[in-house]
């Protein structure tokens, strides 16, 4: 193989590998894109979703506590003055 054609097939690959790997990534960002500048005309829409986020969120931070909670009961620590008196 001569070198010309060794650098030819070297450019193909790369440039077949650039697109494999750097597509989904833009085609994800224009996605977002899109749907940004679609939510964004609607104001009402971002509140309402911050809000319903939030709230699920603040659930979901509370539940967990709560089965923590129930599954490991805190234990009482010992102060270092209970040691001393053994």
């Amino acid at each position: 193989m001569r070198p010309a054609e060794a650098t030819i097939g070297a450019f193909l690959v790369g440039a077949l590998a650039m697109i494999c790997c750097a597509g989904p990534p833009l085609v994800a960002a224009v996605g977002t894109t899109a749907l940004a500048v679609w939510v964004s005309k609607s104001a009402f829409v971002l509140v309402a979703a911050a809000l319903v986020a939030a709230g699920v969120g603040a659930a979901c931070l509370y539940r967990r506590r709560l089965d923590a909670q129930d599954c490991c009961p805190p234990k009482m620590s010992r102060r270092a003055s209970d040691h001393e008196h053994e």
